[in-house]
Order: C-alpha cells, then sequence, then structure tokens
C-alpha cells in the first residue's frame, strides 16, 4: 500500500512536471516561431564588404603635385553606392616615425582613371573593382621639409555606415635640393 501511494506520488510530481514543461513550451512557442523566420531575413540581408588599396602610400610631391593609384572593389553581392572623401589628417605619426604635430596641409582631389573629378558616390556592382587616383598639390607657401597625412575614406550609407580608409603620407621635400 505504501508502495502504491508512493508511486502515485511520484506519478502526481511527475504530471506536475510536464504540465508546467508543456506550460512554458507553449508560451515561448511564439519567441522560438519568430527566431526561426528571423533568421533566414538576417542572413539575406546586405553583407556590406569593399576594400581599398593603393600601389604606393608613402610618396614625396614635387612642382607638380603626386598622383596616387587607388583600387576599390565592391566584394558584396549586391550593388553598392559609394561615398570618397579625402581630407588632412595630420594626426599620428609619420612614416619617419617624427610627430604629426607640424604637418602641413595639402591640396587633394579625387580623380576618376581618366583624371576627371569624382563628385558625389560612385555606384560599384557585385565583385566590381573601380581604379581611381587622388591627386595632391602644394599651396603656396606651404614650408619644405615637413609631412601631410591625408585620409582617405570610403563609406557606404546602404550598410549602417559601413566604411574602409587608406592614410596617404606625402613628404614636401625642397625642390632646390633634388
Amino acid at each position: 500500500m505504501k508502495n502504491t501511494e508512493s508511486n502515485i506520488q511520484r506519478n502526481s510530481e511527475n504530471l506536475r512536471f510536464l504540465t508546467v514543461i508543456k506550460k512554458s513550451v507553449i508560451s515561448s512557442l511564439p519567441v522560438m516561431l519568430f527566431l526561426i523566420f528571423l533568421i533566414p531575413l538576417s542572413s539575406s540581408a546586405q553583407v556590406c564588404s569593399f576594400t581599398m588599396t593603393a600601389t604606393n602610400n608613402i610618396e614625396s610631391v614635387n612642382k607638380e603635385g603626386r598622383i596616387y593609384f587607388i583600387e576599390i572593389q565592391n566584394n558584396s553581392k549586391q550593388e553598392m553606392n559609394i561615398n570618397l572623401s579625402v581630407l588632412n589628417k595630420n594626426s599620428g605619426k609619420n612614416p619617419d616615425k617624427t610627430d604629426s604635430t607640424k604637418n602641413v596641409k595639402l591640396n587633394a582631389e579625387i580623380l576618376n582613371a581618366e583624371g576627371q573629378e569624382i563628385k558625389g558616390t560612385v555606384k560599384l556592382n557585385s565583385n566590381e573593382l573601380l581604379k581611381f587616383q587622388v591627386k595632391v598639390t602644394v599651396p603656396v607657401g606651404t614650408p619644405y621639409g615637413y609631412w601631410n597625412n591625408l585620409l582617405l575614406k570610403a563609406t557606404s550609407d546602404s550598410c549602417n555606415n559601413y566604411s574602409t580608409s587608406l592614410t596617404l603620407y606625402t613628404f614636401i621635400p625642397n625642390p632646390d635640393e633634388n
């Protein structure tokens, strides 16, 4: 009798436990379904990836200026609009390990492969490679013997402000010493 009573009590506890589990599963079912439907959506979302490289990012400038040859590639599976910008950064260390606090400002413009200025955004198809240039010139009155650090930045608004950048280092030598 005692054994039967013990079995009934255990079965009753098991039944309560199963009831609690059943209620938990039923109450969490909407969350599980939401996650199941969300996973495919997130995997189909645009994955942003583009890379920017320079053939050389450390140069000196002459009277005509300096041209840096740059490539940017859209590594994503979708077309992207990419904003290109260049600005005088002049922070951190120069290539010769000197401090950049005395660096000078230079003029810079972004040009396409034919030498025409690029304004606004460039449109790149999936896996498309764009070759372009950054032309640097020295303003009149700029002292010699100093560096400039330009920050070339590529951003895409369609990808939660995804960006990549390059620093272009330019040394301004004394033209009379060449």
